[in-house]
């Protein structure tokens, strides 16, 4: 199968990747939620059944990260995540059904609705779980591990970072805006004016940025901060996004030299709260209303994100504009 991103830039097409997802997911429209926030139109695209064992935008990141772990014949994998990560849950369900050996390293987190199940579905994986008492320890750990597998299996671990953001896992999600620019090219949506989609590793809303500006499109990507600002600034947004188009433009000279402060890219804060996976009443009040909507999300990323959707179309900044909501949460639970 040819991705977008090939089909552009076809010498990308030498990008290590296995298919895992369900592409390109469809893009709906949702007159209901639209009326209620007084727009238009609204529309959403459905990342949340990306793939059939398990949905969501890590399924994007993975088809690069474990397709370069595939091509460099590991055999064991180690990544990141916070207790009740989704990133560690989708690396242990594709990466099981991939022959791989997954090792997760988890952080602290606040309690949620959800940590339980992804724990339980982690183990139900196969994976191997290393529990830290901070993100420090976390990485610390991680490296440990690293050397620890390397002597006793004689083959070093592939390593992914938390939320499986860098230069490759960015590549998935320039990959999904040139797909959704197909979709538009097609009549399935208008250009956006805006797209919301979490900011948190920040691979999503920078692969999205880039892609889009690759390909000449003017929408802008609002990012809603869903992790502390320490935790993710602006310099990794920038280091993130560079690394992803020297990657690009080594194997494609047509890939556009884009720069990091020309692509359209706005980080919103005000939606946090206490910190991450911290809830809020705004996002418990934009789940609900989701829900009322056929639409399946959490507290944690995507209630917050459509909160700050909520709030922008309830002070008119939405007025006369399309809008697009990325659903980055798995509906295959």
């Amino acid at each position: 199968m040819t991705l977008p991103l090939g089909e552009r830039f076809p010498g990308t097409k030498a990008l290590a990747h296995v298919t895992l997802g369900c592409f390109p997911t469809p893009v709906e429209p949702t007159p209901g939620l639209a009326h209620v926030l007084g727009l238009p139109s609204l529309f959403i695209k459905r990342d949340d059944i990306s793939g059939l064992a398990y949905g969501g935008n890590k399924v994007r990141k993975l088809e690069f990260l474990l397709g370069q772990a595939l091509a460099e014949n590991r055999r064991v994998v180690i990544t990141f995540g916070a207790v009740g990560s989704n990133h560690v849950r989708a690396t242990a369900v594709y990466g099981g059904q991939l022959g791989l050996q997954v090792h997760a390293v988890l952080a602290p987190q606040p309690s949620t609705p959800h940590l339980e199940a992804n724990l339980l579905a982690d183990r139900a994986a196969g994976a191997t779980l290393h529990f830290a008492e901070s993100y420090a320890e976390a990485l610390r750990r991680g490296a440990e591990l690293r050397d620890e597998i390397t002597r006793r299996e004689g083959v070093e671990p592939f390593v992914i970072p938390f939320g499986g953001t860098n230069s490759r896992g960015t590549i998935g999600f320039v990959n999904a805006a040139i797909e959704l620019a197909g979709q538009i090219e097609a009549g399935a949506l208008p250009e956006p004016d805006l797209i919301y989609v979490p900011y948190g590793s920040t691979g999503t809303a920078s692969g999205i940025a880039l892609g889009l500006a690759a390909v000449g499109l003017r929408t802008s990507v609002v990012g809603v901060r869903v992790v502390p600002a320490e935790s993710t600034n602006p310099e990794r947004t920038r280091r993130v996004m560079e690394e992803a188009v020297t990657l690009l433009r080594e194997l494609d000279s047509g890939f556009p030299s884009v720069k990091p402060e020309s692509v359209s890219l706005e980080v919103r804060d005000g939606f946090l709260g206490d910190g991450y996976a911290a809830t809020t009443a705004e996002s418990r009040e934009a789940v609900a209303l989701a829900e009322a909507n056929n639409m399946h999300l959490e507290t944690t990323y995507t209630g917050k994100t459509l909160a700050a959707l909520i709030a922008d179309a309830r002070a008119g900044k939405l007025a006369g504009k399309t809008a697009l909501f990325w659903n980055t949460y798995s509906s295959r639970q």
